[in-house]
């Protein structure tokens, strides 16, 4: 027995390992810890690790907490924000939520004590992208399902699904899902005040992280709720609260306090959503806001005054933009699922096989995706900006791999099924390592025609254009610029990581075969 338990730590030791050897050689980034005007320069924003405003407006905000001990930018700081750079109150602010710059800042803060200050911020996210793993492991096998199919699943969400690209820069997303599978891990498992205590604190700390993760939560919410106000299971008709779990609710006291603290000191107003603070795409020689080049004359007086715009949250989400937004993340070649991870397909018949097993949790599960596909389909803009597949979808992503668990597990004793599922994941991966390790930075499909017009030639805008980068010489991945490019190009390196991660993958859908009877591993 004790050997038994020895072999199995060494084994997820292991495989941690090369997890994690696989993030570090993909980490995007550049040696050094730029100041504010260094970071100005196409080495670090265009042709470096901060190509997109996203990654540059969180980074600012990092920067300007522990460097100039401020909530407000200075102009070169500002200069590096735009076009997503916020003003209040005759101060350049941030526009996005401040909880990544706050998780991220221990990074910075460690990776400037060796002069990499950049990588040590990226190596958090990545560290979170890690813990999704262990914790989609975890649920997996809490709902009785098959070791290996854990395995497998984990992978496939880590490198088999666009989340790969945004485990290696400086974006939300794996945050998010850290957060949203923290809290379900808890909910789902646990009964205690304790547990119901953290769930609050998750649900609420997820809202400085990004705020649409208050609708992604709410299932959970309601779930965890049901443990508190319920109906006694003798006489349906009497409803039951359970006092002492009344007191959980003070988990999300701190959460908020931090997120009305931080709202006071930016923007002077406790209540003030970022994304509602007016908007500056440019600034002048003088420092001031100026508008963009394309701006009509009414927008023009706007950016000029930033004061005048007039923001809300609901105009964020608009239900006329379901169709095209369900098309966007479900078919189109440019981030629908169908083009980047097909391999998810296998969720959903494995969601009916997890139904017959479980089917309250089940619907849970379900309740979080739906709502992630229909909140970001109502977005504004559903393609996340210029990005590589859809980025908005990955907590979606997370989820749905367990339901791909629940397929593995029902046929494991399959080859056919088996090989079939290895060869579309193999395809999935082979696609999203070249997102990883090359750039973000792709266009949507509605503004290539407009960039063929001044670039003068083809703009690809799927994960073709990721394949093209790598192919002329390119990538975007420290551990290649500072170390690989001596001995290989950037499509040789390419070839290596997703050979190490095809390797890996095979392994464990082997090992799943062999063990079709679930005997000990």
């Amino acid at each position: 027995m004790l050997k038994n338990n020895l072999l199995k730590i060494i084994g997820y030791a292991l495989f941690s390992m090369i997890v994690a050897a696989v993030l570090t050689l993909s980490l995007r980034g550049l040696p050094g810890t730029p100041n504010s005007v260094e970071i100005n320069t196409p080495e670090w924003k265009e042709d470096g690790p901060f190509e997109l405003s996203p990654e540059r407006g969180r980074y600012a905000l990092t920067y300007s907490l522990i460097e100039d001990k401020s909530f407000f930018f200075s102009t070169p700081l500002a200069r590096f924000t735009t076009p997503d750079l916020g003003y209040k109150n005759g101060h350049y602010v941030s526009l996005f939520a401040p909880g990544i710059s706050y998780l991220t800042g221990v990074g910075y803060y460690i990776g400037r004590q060796f002069g990499n200050a950049q990588i040590g911020t990226v190596t958090v996210v990545a560290i979170f992208a890690l813990c999704n793993m262990w914790l989609l492991i975890y649920i997996i096998r809490k709902l009785g399902l098959h070791p290996m199919t854990a395995i497998i699943a984990s992978l496939v969400f880590l490198f088999a699904t666009p989340s790969f690209a945004y485990a290696v820069t400086l974006y939300q997303h794996h945050i998010s899902t850290f957060l949203i599978l923290c809290a379900l891990a808890l909910a789902i498992n646990f009964n205690s005040w304790l547990a119901l205590f953290f769930v609050w604190f998750l649900c609420a700390m997820s809202i400085p992280v990004d705020y649409p993760n208050l609708f992604l939560m709410a299932p959970i919410g309601f779930f965890a709720l049901g443990k508190i106000i319920y109906f006694r299971q003798k006489n349906q008709s009497k409803l039951v609260i359970s006092l002492p779990k009344v007191f959980t609710f003070l988990g999300l006291v701190l959460p908020l306090s931090f997120f009305l603290w931080f709202n006071q000191s930016s923007y002077n107003n406790p209540l003030q959503f970022s994304g509602t603070v007016p908007s500056v795409h440019d600034i002048d020689e003088s420092g001031n806001p100026a508008p963009e080049k394309t701006a009509d004359k009414e927008n023009i007086e706007k950016y000029l005054n930033p004061d005048l715009q007039k923001k809300t949250t609901l105009t964020f989400f608009k239900p006329r933009n379901l169709v095209n937004g369900l098309y966007i993340h479900l078919l189109s070649p440019d981030r629908g699922i169908i083009y980047f991870t097909p391999v998810l397909l296998f969720g959903i018949f494995g969601a009916y096989f997890l139904y017959k097993k479980n089917p309250k949790i089940t619907i849970l599960l379900l309740s979080i995706i739906m709502l992630d596909i229909l909140l970001y389909s109502m977005w504004g803009d559903p393609w996340g900006g210029w990005a590589f597949g859809s980025r908005y979808l990955i907590p979606a992503y997370a989820i749905l791999t367990i339901f791909i668990a629940a397929f593995l597990d029902h046929y494991r004793k399959n080859i056919f099924m088996l090989v079939l599922f290895l060869t579309v994941a193999s395809y999935c991966v082979y696609i999203n390592t070249a997102g990883a390790l090359s750039s973000s930075a792709n266009p949507p499909k509605v503004q290539v025609l407009y960039l063929e017009s001044l670039s003068g030639h083809q703009e690809r805008y799927s994960f073709d254009r990721n394949l093209e980068y790598l192919q002329l010489g390119s990538s975007k991945s420290y551990a290649f610029q500072v170390w690989a490019s001596k001995y290989m190009s950037a499509w040789e390196y390419f070839q290596v990581i997703y050979s190490a991660i095809f390797a890996i993958l095979s392994f464990a859908i082997i090992a799943l075969y062999l063990n079709k009877r679930g005997d000990k591993i």
